[in-house]
């Protein structure tokens, strides 16, 4: 698996925002990425994320933006998770309201085993007192739930709706409860976070959001909320004085790039790759690092390789230090995929073949939209993650079609990809599904 070509993805957006009218405000395509996760947000979830409390109410992304299924409404969405919440793009709705957030407060109780309806009721003469709930938001969380809201009206300050869109309704009374880092604190529940109070923190920490994110991910099959097959990539340890590209968690024959770093110019290296079993594969071998310390793009191709967590060790002879890199291999969800296997357009028209070779023209007409309606774009990779800087918004014209659309695949990689292209307001898509050859 090859680099994305990004310039060559980035001009097609660029060509078909200059054939077809840009919305106002333009959304920015490119990605802001983070170290600490090795994930980027872009487009739309980055707008959302930094307009709506960035860090310290979402947290790190923890996954690309991606296509995935929602049990509650049997639909596929465009998701991207954080560490404290999940976003769904849903473009049929006008905004603020084309992201919404995961009921994560409710689908973490729910993988607990706790059922908030039975939970001991709040006396309703106490004050922020919710009747749908039975419950009242105690007086050390209610003003930072009063405080922090969606942006929803352009005006100063945060409207009561704002912050019931944010956090949702109070599922229970305060109560001490140890969270997942091992801290016992003062902890009151809502449809979409859980507070908790830290009185040790200096202001403005004291109150904190639970990292409802990664809890329900890891714990995904165990009850509810978030799928029924445990994520094998929740669990998977960031890199240690290294770098991994694409992912950490990546599918079978996928050739993965890391990075390493650290260690004294031109120092003797040892490496090895340890299995899922704990046996080392192949023998230890030793590399001179070089006069920078530092390597990069070093291969690893996974093809043939067993699903579970392998991980490279990097250690200098006479420094000791060490990268570690954890990659978690997972079965290839395109076995035996060939060309034969790949879908028809959805309201579509390819004007050649739907199997190319890198670097052969993809040329297609979309249609069947409103006219002049607003319309977004991406495309998905053979693995299932939108590719970044590829999720924009145009406004589709008059006629509510494009005709002879021309995407470049080079620097595409074998796989099946698609193209995504949904109306704002009446939800039409049109989809073009193509196979790059080996």
């Amino acid at each position: 698996m090859r680099r994305m070509p990004l310039g060559i993805v980035i001009a097609f957006v660029l060509l078909l925002s200059g054939l077809i009218s840009p919305t106002a405000p333009a959304l920015a395509a490119d990605e802001l990425c983070f170290p600490e996760t090795g994930q980027c947000i872009s487009g739309r979830f980055r707008e959302f994320w930094e307009q709506n409390g960035g860090l310290a109410v979402f947290g790190f992304p923890i996954t690309p933006a991606r296509e995935e299924y929602n049990a509650d409404t049997g639909k596929t969405y465009l998701t991207q998770w954080f560490e404290r919440n999940r976003f769904e793009l849903h473009p049929e709705n006008a905004r603020p309201y084309d992201v919404l957030l995961g009921r994560l407060g409710n689908d973490r109780l729910l993988q607990q085993g706790r059922n908030w309806f039975d939970f001991p009721k709040a006396d309703p003469a106490t004050p922020h007192y919710f009747a749908e709930t039975g419950h009242a938001i105690a007086e050390v969380f209610w003003g930072y739930w009063s405080s922090h809201g969606l942006e929803f009206d352009g005006q100063p300050g945060t409207s009561f709706n704002e912050s019931l869109a944010l956090f949702g309704l109070p599922l229970s009374e305060p109560a001490m409860e140890t969270n997942s880092s091992g801290d016992t604190v003062l902890t009151q529940w809502f449809e979409r976070a859980r507070f908790e109070y830290h009185p040790n923190n200096p202001e403005p920490y004291k109150v904190l959001l639970g990292l409802l994110g990664n809890e329900v991910r890891a714990n995904a099959g165990s009850g509810g909320g978030g799928g029924g097959t445990p994520d094998p990539c929740a669990n998977v340890p960031d890199p240690v004085s290294a770098s991994v590209w694409p992912d950490k968690c990546v599918e079978a024959g996928t050739v993965v790039l890391m990075d390493i770093y650290g260690f004294q110019p031109n120092e003797n290296v040892g490496f090895w790759l340890t299995t899922p079993e704990g046996a080392i594969y192949g023998t230890v071998q030793t590399y001179n690092i070089g006069p920078t310390g530092a390597v990069e793009d070093f291969d690893f191709d996974t093809t043939g390789l067993d699903e579970g967590l392998w991980y490279w060790v990097f250690q200098g002879t006479s420094s000791g230090h060490q990268a570690i890199i954890y990659i978690y291999i997972k079965a290839s969800s395109q076995p035996g995929l060939t060309c034969a296997d790949v879908p028809e357009p959805v309201n579509a028209r390819l004007r050649g073949e739907k199997c190319l070779q890198e670097g052969d023209p993809l040329i297609f007409d979309i249609y069947g939209f409103q006219p002049d309606e607003q319309v977004g774009f991406w495309l998905t990779d053979p693995y299932g993650d939108v590719v970044a800087g590829t999720y924009n918004t145009v406004s589709i014209g008059p006629t509510g079609r494009v005709n002879s659309l021309v995407f470049p695949t080079d620097g595409l990689y074998p796989g099946m990809w698609y193209w995504v292209f949904e109306g704002v307001s009446s939800g039409h898509k049109s989809i073009v599904y193509f196979f790059i050859e080996e």
